[in-house]
């Protein structure tokens, strides 16, 4: 069960010096092929942190193709999660911890934001058996040290953006995390990270396994839940498929049953999607979706892990897909 206190560092002054905290809010601007990411990876027992602000806006294989990139490697690390700024411009206040951040961000090139991430339901907790049905099955954490703890929380985001002096107004759904534990940054596996969201009623988020460079087709299911009306319902069965341009997701199809059999089947395809790299050793390709449930219409994120050791291994499997 997710606490107050959990918006807050957990490491010990005996922790790994790779312990890792993370902290991840997505947004997209309706009505239009943009979608941004805040994510801040902290450090604590080397003192550092890391911090990507990034807007995409097109599908392309290229990170500097994308409408705005600002990633810094080594920033100080803050001393508290709570209420911190970077000097990169970014400022993360928990307004209510767990439940609602705002964050502001003063950029480069006529860049900034103000938007508050305000929660539509209590924290899913996947390492809780309480909440997550596959959880008391595991060993450890839900994926790998990294995952120790970790959180999932739908948002609405509302608030202004400003990108090299176009200005647009967010008022969207999406899903943000918080993770901590130890995280080594060498031979990561591949994974998919995805949310939908239909308004403030009804998301679907899940985390599966996945061998891109062997199979279409979604592997072993980690954790998800669907959100409904302001509950969250642990998903027990999903079953996926999605195309690909080389590595880059291009849409698929997706089925979910949550802990009531109740089932959600979904089609989606990219308004914009590519490489973004919020530390050295992985490649996530980052997409934002259109998604179809039944003849609802929703948005959503997904972010395809891909450790370079894994793209490098694979290589000449993935560069033959067409």
């Amino acid at each position: 069960m997710i606490k107050p206190q959990d918006a807050e560092f957990h490491f010990r002054p005996d922790s790994h010096w790779q312990w890792v905290e993370t902290i991840a809010l997505p947004f997209h601007v309706p009505g239009t092929t943009i979608g941004g990411i805040v994510y801040v990876v902290t450090r604590p027992m080397l003192g550092v942190c890391a911090c990507d602000i990034s807007l995409h806006d097109r599908i392309t294989d290229l990170w500097e193709e994308q409408l705005y990139i600002d990633n810094q490697q080594h920033l100080p690390c803050p001393k508290s999660l709570l209420d911190f700024t970077l000097p990169n411009g970014l400022t993360i206040t928990a307004v209510d911890p767990v439940k609602h951040y705002r964050v502001r961000y003063e950029g480069i090139d006529d860049t900034r934001f103000e938007l508050d991430f305000v929660a539509l339901h209590e924290p899913y907790d996947l390492n809780d058996p309480a909440q997550d049905p596959l959880a008391a099955a595991r060993h450890g954490g839900a994926w790998d040290t990294a995952w120790s703890g970790h959180y999932d929380v739908t948002y609405r985001i509302k608030g202004r953006l400003t990108v090299r002096g176009q200005h647009h107004d967010v008022d969207c759904v999406d899903t943000g995390d918080r993770s901590w534990g130890t995280r080594p940054e060498r031979d990561n596996s591949s994974v998919i990270w995805w949310h939908a969201s239909f308004g403030e009623r009804l998301t679907a988020h899940l985390f599966v396994a996945h061998d891109l460079a062997r199979t279409n087709d979604f592997g072993k299911l980690v954790s998800g839940y669907v959100m409904e009306d302001g509950a969250t319902y642990g998903i027990r069965e999903a079953r996926g498929t999605q195309q690909y341009r080389k590595a880059v997701p291009m849409g698929g199809e997706l089925e979910v049953v949550d802990v009531r059999g109740k089932h959600l089947r979904m089609s989606y395809s990219a308004l914009n999607a590519c490489y973004w790299a919020p530390y050295p050793s992985n490649s996530y390709v980052q997409s934002l979706m259109r998604v179809n449930c039944d003849g609802e219409l929703g948005y959503g994120v997904q972010q395809l892990g891909l450790s370079r050791a894994y793209l490098t291994r694979h290589r000449d499997a993935i560069r033959a897909r067409c």
